[in-house]
């Protein structure tokens, strides 16, 4: 809990209220198989902090849970690539020399489903309505990609969170580069 709350950006006084997100996450669906291991108990890797960190992020803009948790899990295989270039400064160069990654850090979320729900208001645990599309963007063609969605959007920049859940990941369990790597491929082929 910890490493997440320092790559959310939330100070440790907020642990209770930060926990009761991550268990209303979980019921949301958000790691609904991950996160079980062989030995039957909760263990966490790099993807799922990432799923959370993210879901945590888009909450932090303003977002319901249940669209937050919507969003990482029917956009996933949107979400990894960036996921993995906003860790890119984390990442061992030879995992970085051996697997290629896109360059856009950025998430471009179309803000419909916002729209929608305050339209019918909808103030529900679960959102059932259209999610809207999600792009993936560099800093360069970010003006493009928030036109294609129509304007309104939330930006999730993955830069400012995903090199802090690679490095605590690895400072928290000691992973060699060959553990990290394996780490790094569950989130790569989990698209």
């Amino acid at each position: 809990m910890p490493l997440l709350m320092r790559a959310c950006g939330i100070g440790p006084s907020a642990l209770t209220a930060f926990e009761a997100r991550v268990r209303q996450l979980q019921r949301l669906g958000l790691l609904r198989d991950e996160g079980v291991r062989a030995a039957g108990r909760l263990d966490y890797g790099i993807l799922e902090l990432a799923a959370l960190a993210t879901a945590m992020r888009l909450m932090a803009a303003f977002m319901v849970p249940s669209l937050a948790a919507r969003h990482v899990t029917e956009r996933w295989g949107t979400l990894v690539p960036a996921l993995l270039a906003g860790a890119r400064t984390a990442l061992p160069k030879d995992y970085v020399a051996r697997r290629p990654l896109e360059e856009g850090t950025i998430i471009v979320i179309q803000g419909s489903a916002l729209a929608d729900m305050g339209q019918r208001g909808q103030h529900g645990e679960r959102y059932v309505g259209d999610i809207g599309d999600a792009v993936v963007s560099d800093r360069t063609a970010l003006s493009a990609a928030m036109k294609s969605l129509g304007g309104a959007a939330i930006l999730l920049d993955t830069a400012t969170y995903m090199p802090a859940i690679v490095n605590g990941f690895a400072q928290a369990t000691m992973a060699t580069v060959s553990e990290l790597s394996h780490e790094l491929d569950r989130l790569r082929f989990s698209e």
